[in-house]
């Protein structure tokens, strides 16, 4: 009986260690790569042809940077059109100027707030 228990016991000890050392634990993701360009001298054969220039790779860093740059511009140009009356005031409803007040026998329908006034 004791033999069984012992066997058993050492089965499950080498299947728990097992099944723990699986585990990749020691890999990691490579290291980010960037893009980066050596300047080559402009001067071409004997130094009387000049060679074309070489566009420059713009790196991830700059690329997120203008990226930002270009959402807070737009960003801050909705806040300031926001601020005009077409859009801050009601009675505007939705209209570059105020609708004319009709009488109830007289007014139109407006395509623009789908209502008449």
């Amino acid at each position: 009986m004791r033999i069984i228990f012992f066997m058993v016991g050492l089965i499950g000890f080498y299947l728990v260690g097992g099944a723990q050392s699986t585990r990749d634990v020691g890999t990691n993701p490579p290291p980010p790569i960037y893009q980066s360009y050596k300047q080559k001298s402009k001067k071409g054969f004997l130094g009387i042809f000049k060679k074309r220039e070489e566009k420059k790779t713009v790196s991830e860093v700059e690329q997120f940077e203008n990226r930002m740059k270009a959402v807070a511009k737009q960003k801050s140009k909705e806040a300031r059109l926001a601020n005009k009356n077409q859009y801050s005031n009601k009675l505007y409803f939705g209209h570059k100027r105020p609708p004319k007040k009709r009488k109830p026998g007289k007014k139109k329908w407006c395509k623009i707030c789908e209502f008449a006034h």
